[in-house]
């Protein structure tokens, strides 16, 4: 499938999810022919995926989304060391790295909403643990707390 979208000399090529269920020796060869690429065809990639740590190897920002709206927009290494959405905060303790072993992960409380009844308010907010009135009243905009951060959350700013 890559081969087919490189075919048409894109400027942008939008990667989903490539690679989900390959086994660790056969990703690390899809990410490095995509780095590869993109240097050798000059592309941009847009790579989606529900795997944190891919996203960390691969790119040099991370935008994360929940239900449908980008929560946090950033660089690397800002949203490794220091995410500031609550979602963003979750998903990171929610993941397995380095000298975890013994050790429990945390869990997101709740479960996503339901996107064919798109709630009223921010669609996190019954999830986190920080959620406050205005929270439920409007969605909160994207907005800049730095040059290079975005972040839909009122603590945030």
């Amino acid at each position: 499938m890559i081969a087919l979208a490189l075919s048409c000399n894109p400027s942008l090529l939008l990667v989903d999810e490539p690679t989900t269920a390959l086994d660790a020796t056969v990703q690390i060869q899809v990410l490095l022919l995509i780095r590869e690429l993109q240097r050798e065809f000059d592309l941009g990639v847009i790579f989606v995926t529900h795997d944190i740590g891919v996203a960390v190897e691969v790119s040099d920002r991370i935008g994360v989304m929940y239900a449908g709206k980008v929560v946090e927009l950033t660089g690397v290494e800002q949203m490794v060391d220091a995410p500031r959405h609550p979602y963003s905060r979750g998903l990171l303790a929610s993941t397995v790295h380095d000298g975890m072993r013994g050790q429990r992960l945390e869990a997101i409380p709740g479960a996503p909403p339901d996107l064919a009844e798109v709630p009223t308010g921010f669609s996190f907010a019954p999830r986190c643990k920080f959620v406050r009135p205005d929270c439920t009243a409007a969605p909160p905009n994207l907005r800049a707390t730095s040059d290079s951060h975005l972040v839909r959350c009122v603590l945030a700013a």
